[in-house]
């Protein structure tokens, strides 16, 4: 009984599966149109039988022909015939003979009585062709007449046809098999009014009539660029290499790239009667254009100052713009080769003409160094802000036509004063379109600190500090990784103490990946940790006790409590057994990994702003965040009191009850925004504002960092920081942190 019970559910879930999804849905289309009656007033005395039109093998199937390119058929699945075409071209083709009145009588198979004339059809071509996001339709046929009594050729009548039926889409083949349609109808018009003019006058057969061919192409411009077949340009390896689709019935302009990567601007075209744009495309791709005169816009700086070419496209044709200019990339880094995003300004030499403010490249964010696309000529390359009269920062490059020249410029990172500049052996630069790199610094400090956090050394302190900071970034495409691994001990020492604390102990690793969508968004995911590697302490001004928490919420021994009379009614007092507590002049705040921080997220990242001195970007999404106390605590119930047993009449009974910190698990909406300002040529202001609002509001979160740093030399600045954290899941408070450093560093690699 259970294997039919089984096989019968097997089939009703079949057959539901089978109901919700469905087939994939498929349109079928027909070529139809309604022939015109009487076309002729008198009929001819012959008799003609039409065979079934034949078509070409590519064209010989029940899908819609799709041809994106000269040389690339494709057949739509989804889009198809609704009999075999050429069934209903043979279909259409008799019925507008008969309607037309040409002939006494039209056959469509062999009659005992032999037919005066054969009339036979071909399909060269029916299908959509598409350029770009256009499509046209496209009908290509051949009629051939030939005559019963001596098997003679003495007509023929040939067309291929195209009309366009807008953008490319699913209401396109609609769009083209109507036009199809009405082509197929008014070409045939066409072919029976030069067949009745053979069939008036058979003694003087004419072969070959044909539909007028087009006329040739008007002659280009004066000075206009068009393909010539001994062009040695039509070798480039570019052109070859390029999959632009050109369709039936397009030419193209390739403007070549010089340079060896994707970041020269982008080319305009302009009809070149009506001056309105057409088309917009890349340096080492082609455009796809109708044939006609154009002009293009091409380079660097205003309108006026880009490159302006005249171009005729014909038919077919890839009319290739010939490199009269060149290309400049300018790579900026500071004295180790590490690339950022310092300025420089670019002026001509023999017109004192500016091109504008350069940049160099921010890895973090993605971004890549700009390519220049300029005429040949002398360039000076100045500080930003700066004229061509300067005597010092500044560089001179000259720019052959036709070539790519790159430049790597030295700057200082925080005055922006030129170190060095030239040309310079590649591998001695740091590659900016490599997929992978990384970086390393290691440096130190000495620290001047005041701090009222729970979890570290409250008060003043002074000591010195080390730490690591290292990346590790991948960068193809639109695609981006970043890695950071971040490292920081310092030791500290009061004025008051003879050892040092831990006070600052830090180890951060971080990963984010962005798909850069466009140059302002990408949607994004991260993950991160953070916490600390040694046990932390909180120095305090009297040897006191700590009393550990108790299972009912209480304390624990060597701990009680008793409840007195006090001044402003009972209060209570919290005593020790001295024989089994052990005195301590330090608190125990943590110990290795306490906490230790998770957080993830995705969203998306917006690049806000981005100015010369100044840098705004915004990170919003969904995050959750995840908190291991591993036996962090926090201290309370402070209690300090004349001790009755100390010889000392000023010794204080101090004692210091603690708990520990529960783990939490919150998820909300998560939000960063991170800034960057350069108000001096030596100052530097950072903030960077990271918090969650939680889903439950209670754990929401947040922690603001910001710094101001003074570059006294290359390898030396003096820093001011200043941290606000709120953190429900360790306190419920406020903490905040500021300091001063004297930090020293320098790049491994």
């Amino acid at each position: 009984m259970m294997r039919p019970i089984l096989l019968l559910l097997g089939a009703a879930c079949g057959l539901v599966l089978w109901g919700c999804n469905g087939p994939a849905t498929r349109s079928y289309y027909t070529l139809t149109y309604p022939a015109d009656q009487g076309r002729f007033e008198e009929p001819r005395p012959a008799t003609i039988r039409v065979r079934e039109v034949d078509l070409r093998e590519s064209y010989r199937r029940s899908e819609i022909v799709l041809r994106p390119d000269t040389h690339e058929l494709r057949y739509d699945r989804a889009r198809r015939w609704s009999e075999r075409p050429q069934k209903m071209i043979t279909a259409l083709i008799i019925d507008h003979l008969r309607a037309s009145n040409l002939v006494k009588q039209v056959d469509e198979e062999v009659s005992q009585i032999p037919a005066d004339y054969t009339l036979s059809a071909e399909v060269e071509a029916i299908e959509q062709v598409q350029a770009g996001d256009q499509a046209l339709a496209r009908l290509s046929m051949s009629f051939r007449l030939v005559r019963f009594k001596d098997d003679a050729l003495v007509w023929t009548y040939q067309f291929d046809a195209r009309r366009p039926v807008g953008e490319v889409g699913e209401g396109s083949t609609r769009s083209t098999v109507r036009a199809l349609s009405e082509m197929l109808q008014a070409q045939f018009d066409l072919a029976l009014d030069d067949l009745a003019q053979y069939l008036d006058a058979p003694e003087t057969p004419r072969l070959a009539r044909m539909e007028e061919p087009e006329e040739a192409p008007a002659p280009a411009e004066p000075g206009a660029i068009r393909w010539r077949p001994e062009d040695p340009l039509n070798d480039l390896p570019g052109v070859h290499a390029d999959p632009t689709p050109m369709g039936v019935g397009f030419g193209a302009i390739y403007v070549p790239a010089l340079s060896a990567t994707r970041q020269e601007p982008p080319v305009a075209v302009y009809d070149a009667e009506s001056g309105d744009a057409v088309a917009e495309g890349r340096p080492g791709a082609r455009i796809v254009l109708r044939p006609g005169t154009y002009d293009v816009r091409f380079g660097t700086g205003t309108l006026a100052q880009q490159i302006r070419t005249r171009v005729q496209v014909d038919d077919g044709r890839t009319a290739i713009v010939p490199p009269t200019w060149a290309t400049l990339q300018i790579d900026v880094v500071d004295e180790q080769f590490v690339p950022f995003r310092g300025t420089y300004e670019l002026i001509r030499m023999d017109n004192r003409e500016d091109y504008g403010i350069g940049f160099g490249a921010d890895e973090q964010q993605g971004e890549k160094v700009r390519v220049w696309v300029l005429p040949p000529g002398l360039y000076k390359i100045i500080r930003s802000g700066g004229t061509y009269r300067d005597r010092t920062d500044f560089a001179t490059v000259r720019l052959v036509p036709g070539e790519a020249s790159r430049f790597t410029l030295v700057l200082d990172g925080d005055t922006g004063e030129f170190l060095g500049a030239g040309e310079v052996d590649p591998s001695q630069t740091v590659d900016r379109d490599q997929t992978w790199t990384l970086r390393g610094v290691v440096g130190g400090s000495v620290v001047f600190n005041d701090t009222d956090q729970a979890e570290q050394q409250q008060g003043t302190s002074y000591g010195a500090s080390v730490f690591f900071d290292g990346s590790l970034t991948y960068r193809e495409d639109a695609h981006l990784w970043h890695t950071r691994l971040e490292l920081e001990e310092e030791q500290t020492r009061a004025p008051e103490d003879d050892y040092f604390t831990n006070d600052a102990d830090r180890l951060f690793a971080h990963t984010i990946y962005t798909y850069v969508v466009v140059p302002w968004f990408g949607p994004y995911a991260r993950a991160g940790a953070e916490t600390s590697l040694l046990t932390r302490h909180q120095a305090i001004a009297n040897p006191a006790y700590v009393c550990p928490p108790g299972p009912d919420g209480g304390l624990a021994a060597p701990c009680s409590t008793r409840v007195v009379d006090g001044p402003d009614g009972p209060q209570t007092l919290i005593d020790v057994d001295r024989d089994a507590a052990e005195e301590v002049d330090r608190l125990e705040l943590g110990g290795s990994f306490a906490p230790l921080q998770l957080r993830q997220g995705s969203g998306g990242n917006f690049r806000v702003l981005r100015k010369r001195t100044i840098e705004l970007d915004l990170r919003l999404g969904l995050g959750a965040r995840q908190t291991l106390a591993n036996g962090l605590r926090t201290y309370g119930a402070r209690q300090s009191r004349p001790d009755p047993t100390a010889d000392d009449p000023d010794r204080v009974l101090a004692v210091y009850a603690y708990e520990l910190v529960e783990d939490s698990y919150v998820t909300g909406v998560e939000g960063t925004i991170v800034g960057f300002a350069r108000p001096l040529p030596w100052v530097t202001v950072s903030t960077e504002f990271d918090g969650l609002l939680a889903f439950d509001q209670e754990n929401s979160s947040f922690t603001w960092r910001n710094q101001i740093s003074l570059r006294l030399a290359s390898f030396a600045s003096l820093n001011y920081r200043y941290n606000l954290t709120l953190d429900p899941a360790i306190i419920d408070e406020t903490q905040t942190e500021h300091d001063v450093q004297l930090r020293f560093s320098y790049t491994l690699f």
